[in-house]
């Protein structure tokens, strides 16, 4: 009798539904960029519990970025990852004009100070270079 219970039980859990989840093929950083590149998809029944996963299709057309470090072999949620909104600082100083992503820190008459979205600063100086 013991038997037939546990046999019924694994015919069981067998047949349940399995479905597909994101899993990070790699660990992610905070704030990094989350591509299709990272994401592998894997079936699963019950291992990774998320409210809502991250979807496949939204991933390739939207740019994501993770709020916290994300470990190898983990499940992305939702809830875990954010839209990054399109910062472009553009400058033009004369004969130079200069368009980067991120946002304006300082500016001077001989340079300006903007935050990358990894969070470096670079400092440009008016006449283009970055020294």
């Amino acid at each position: 009798m013991k038997y037939l219970v546990l046999l019924t039980v694994f015919v069981i859990s067998l047949s349940a539904d399995d479905k597909l989840v994101p899993v990070s093929v790699k660990s992610i950083n905070w704030k990094e960029k989350i591509t299709s590149s990272n994401v592998n998809l894997v079936k699963t029944s019950e291992k990774y519990k998320c409210k809502k996963y991250l979807d496949i299709d939204i991933l390739k057309e939207n740019r994501y970025r993770a709020k916290h470090y994300i470990l190898k072999n983990r499940a992305l949620c939702k809830e875990n990852v954010f839209v990054q909104s399109d910062k472009k600082i553009r400058f033009n100083f004369g004969f130079v004009e200069i368009e980067k992503e991120g946002e304006l820190i300082k500016e001077t008459d001989q340079y300006i100070k903007i935050k990358n979205l990894d969070g470096t600063i670079t400092k440009i100086y008016k006449d283009g270079s970055d020294n």
